[in-house]
């Protein structure tokens, strides 16, 4: 394969205070080094932050759900939601549970834009979430991690989702339970607390059974059915 030297770039990722670079070079021209770069849609830093990918979905999300207010302005209120969740939120979560939010302030920061898209669909005074059937974002990011690691469970995505991740020993309080519990794998740093393998664990323990063991097809429907309910729960 030939590479196109002025469309190749070099990225360490590393969080080393004092990286060591070295030259790469095709067809004897130097390659640049960058600190972040864009690979299928997504914005991949350096560090392994997902700061730069959030502010740009959130950017990008903003910008369309202004282009969907000023056109939509006098359209019913399923117009509007009808826009947001096929126009706006697409953007606002693509790619992931690749890649993470990852911190409250990101997180805050994509739930801003939701709360406007909840005005722009039902007034100054919006419903509450569960009342508009739009997930909050801290919901939306369980459900896809949730997903993906079902949609891999049942063969769906030719991905091995349990690499890193391996069976506890069985408790005497499992003994009735057919599913045995997960362990995720070894972190010592915040952020391979946060990565997929560490994250989805501790919420796939927590699900039912009978939703463990659901066809793959009814799986996102029955989720959704049941974050809800914890969402409930929680606020009481």
């Amino acid at each position: 394969m030939q590479l196109n030297q002025r469309k190749s770039y070099v990225m360490d990722l590393t969080r080393a205070r004092a990286p060591l670079y070295f030259e790469y070079a095709v067809d004897g021209e130097p390659l640049q080094y960058v600190d972040k770069q864009r690979l299928l849609g997504v914005q991949i830093s350096s560090d392994l932050r997902w700061n730069v990918q959030t502010d740009a979905a959130r950017a990008k999300a903003a910008r369309v759900l202004g282009f969907a207010a000023r056109n939509l302005r006098g359209c019913t209120q399923r117009v509007k939601r009808v826009a947001y969740l096929s126009l706006v939120k697409p953007i606002l979560t693509y790619g992931l549970p690749a890649w993470h939010p990852t911190t409250q302030a990101n997180i805050n920061k994509m739930e801003r834009v939701q709360k406007r898209a909840l005005r722009f669909i039902h007034g100054r005074r919006p419903p509450p979430p569960q009342e508009a059937n739009i997930m909050p974002m801290n919901m939306h990011l369980a459900y896809t991690d949730l997903n993906f690691f079902k949609r891999c469970e049942g063969g769906a995505i030719d991905f091995n989702n349990r690499a890193r991740i391996t069976v506890r020993r069985q408790l005497r309080g499992d003994a009735n339970n057919r599913h045995q519990r997960l362990q995720p794998p070894p972190a010592r740093s915040v952020f391979g607390q946060r990565a997929f393998s560490f994250r989805v664990v501790q919420p796939w323990n927590d699900l039912p059974p009978e939703l463990k063991d659901c066809p793959v097809a009814e799986f996102p429907s029955l989720c959704k059915k049941y974050l809800w309910q914890v969402y409930s729960d929680s606020d009481q």
